[in-house]
Parts: structure tokens; C-alpha cells; sequence
């Protein structure tokens, strides 16, 4: 017997290689957006580290910071003029801070220690100043080869001084340029001041750097310090020799004479800059005021940070603060 034909349809069957085709299609899919969602992710977090990390990730190849809890130190290019929004307002708080401090010390009746730091002429020095605990009176250099735009720095302070070279029996220091010798008439040195008053617009000190030969001699010291005195500015003798004649002339005039009371770090150590120090305030405490003159070595900065019980009872303030 003949069988019929079915005549029900069958269902054509799908290939094997388009199913697996369709498989791996949906992976590659799943993976693309694995893919995508990673990434996302990573880029959300590194905008929200960017944000909290700003100051270094915006360090350029002429400038490298060192950011810490205790200090704030910016090294630039030659010039030294660098640096970011964040290191400035940290920098601006601590200014406020030392200024509170400031008109504390106006009405107290405790012994006064100024603290000068001489050798200024790079932004990371007066950065380092600025971010010590206390008032420290940044005593800058006018322009020279060390930095051809040194006197910028007073724009970013309130108090300082300036440190102008003198004659010293060193050949060597004489070379510095800008550097007052004997041999300079009159019209030189007036030449020389008003410089000073042009590069220095807000200046109102002046102290010496070395000069141990221009201030033992009579003559010309008196000359200078003249010319200084006509265009307002107070000199305070750094003392540099034991033959200065400063006190003699200053007394001359009437003036009060200003001078250091003690170099605080001739020996670079620790151990010798803390002696000179209770030193100052030793002196200090007789007198009611002293004068301490440093440099911007690193020890000295370093220990300068670390003398909070040493000065109890002391009010540390600028050199205007006090003349």
C-alpha cells in the first residue's frame, strides 16, 4: 500500500555557522560595553583625583613642588616667579594668621625678637619664609646675576628690607653687581639709591650686604647714609665689621641707631643656629628688643620651624614693627 505524502511543513533549520556567528556577535556587544562602562568609571575617578590633586598635576617642566603638611616649598626657573592658585591661598591664610599674631603683639609688653633673613633673591626662599610659624623680615638683594628680577619678590610681601651690596675687603664679594664702593662719587651713589627706590617702590629699609671697608670709613659712609636719609629710607647696619662707623654718623643726625645683635647662623648646624638664638633672647629679655640676622641656608629655615618653646614670652615681629 502506497503511503501518502505528509503535508505538514517542515521548519527550515537554521545553520550552524549562523548561530555561532550570532553567539560570538553578542559577546564582542558584551564586552564593548564592559568595555565602555570601565572606562567611564576610570575617567569619573581620575577627574575626582584630579580635582583633589590639582596643585601637582599642574606642575610644569620649569617647576617642581614639594607639597607637605608642614611646608609649602616652590622651586621655579631662574627667575623664580611660578607657582599655583592652591600654594597661594594656603600661603595668603598663613600670611592672615601671622597678622592676628601681629596686633597681639602690638599690645603686649613682652620682649621683641626681629628675625632678618639676609641673601634673598629666589621665589622658594621668600616661599620658605613665608610659611614659617612666625614674622620673619625677608631681607631682599637687588637685581644681579643671581636673579635679574629679584626686586619682584617685595611685590609679594608686605614687610621687607633691602640688601645692598657694599665694599668688603673680599675681592671676590666686590664683583657683585650694583656693589657700593669707595671709589664712587656722590653722583654715583645718589645714582645708585634712586635705583633702589625705582626697583623697590615700597622699600623702607635698607641693611648691608658684607661692607665691612664702606662702613669703617667715616667719609663716605656719612655720604651715603645722607642720601639714603633724604629719600626716607631707615638703615639698619648689619655690623659686618667691629670698626663700623654707622652708629657714630647715625647719632650725628639724631637718629636712633638700628644694628644686629647677633648672627644666628655662622656655623651651619643645628645645634650652633638654637645657641645663637637663645642668645637673641637673651638679649631680648635685657634690652626689650634684639636683632638676629640669618641666611636662607636650609638648616636655618629647618630649625627656624622647630622653635615655638624657645621663644615663650617672646614676640617675634618685623623689623617696621618695631622702628
Amino acid at each position: 500500500m502506497q503511503k501518502k505524502p505528509s503535508t505538514k511543513s517542515k521548519k527550515p533549520r537554521k545553520s550552524t555557522k549562523r548561530i555561532a556567528k550570532k553567539k560570538r556577535d553578542n559577546k564582542i556587544l558584551l564586552y564593548a560595553s564592559l568595555i565602555s562602562i570601565v572606562s567611564a568609571l576610570l575617567i569619573g575617578i581620575g577627574y575626582y583625583m584630579g580635582l583633589q590633586s590639582s596643585s601637582e598635576i599642574a606642575v610644569s617642566k620649569a617647576t617642581k613642588y614639594k607639597v607637605d603638611k608642614n611646608s609649602i616649598v616652590v622651586r621655579s626657573d631662574s627667575a623664580g616667579f611660578s607657582g599655583d592658585r592652591m600654594i597661594d591661598k594656603l600661603q595668603k591664610k598663613q600670611q592672615k594668621n601671622k597678622i592676628e599674631l601681629t596686633e597681639k603683639s602690638k599690645k603686649s609688653t613682652n620682649p621683641k625678637l626681629v628675625i632678618i633673613i639676609d641673601d634673598i633673591s629666589q621665589k622658594w626662599q621668600i616661599d620658605k619664609i613665608k610659611n614659617l610659624p612666625f614674622s620673619v623680615t625677608p631681607s631682599i638683594f637687588p637685581p644681579s646675576n643671581m636673579s635679574e628680577h629679584s626686586n619682584k619678590l617685595a611685590n609679594s610681601v608686605e614687610h621687607f628690607m633691602v640688601h645692598l651690596p657694599m665694599q668688603s675687603s673680599s675681592p671676590k664679594m666686590n664683583k657683585m653687581r650694583g656693589t657700593i664702593m669707595l671709589s664712587h662719587s656722590k653722583e654715583r651713589l645718589q645714582k645708585r639709591i634712586a635705583e633702589i627706590k625705582r626697583l623697590f617702590p615700597k622699600a623702607k629699609y635698607i641693611n648691608n650686604h658684607t661692607g665691612s671697608v664702606f662702613t669703617s670709613n667715616y667719609t663716605h659712609m656719612k655720604s651715603l647714609y645722607k642720601i639714603m636719609r633724604d629719600s626716607g629710607y631707615k638703615f639698619i647696619d648689619s655690623r659686618t665689621s667691629g670698626k663700623t662707623k654707622v652708629g657714630k654718623i647715625v647719632r650725628e643726625y639724631g637718629d636712633k641707631y638700628i644694628s644686629r645683635d647677633i648672627f644666628i647662623d655662622n656655623t651651619q648646624t643645628r645645634a650652633y643656629i638654637i645657641k645663637q638664638l637663645k642668645k637673641a633672647v637673651s638679649i631680648a629679655k635685657k634690652k626689650g628688643y634684639a636683632i638676629a640676622i640669618g641666611h636662607p641656608h636650609n638648616i636655618t629655615l629647618k630649625t627656624l620651624k622647630s622653635i615655638k618653646d624657645l621663644l615663650k614670652g617672646i614676640d617675634v615681629v618685623y623689623i617696621d614693627e618695631l622702628f
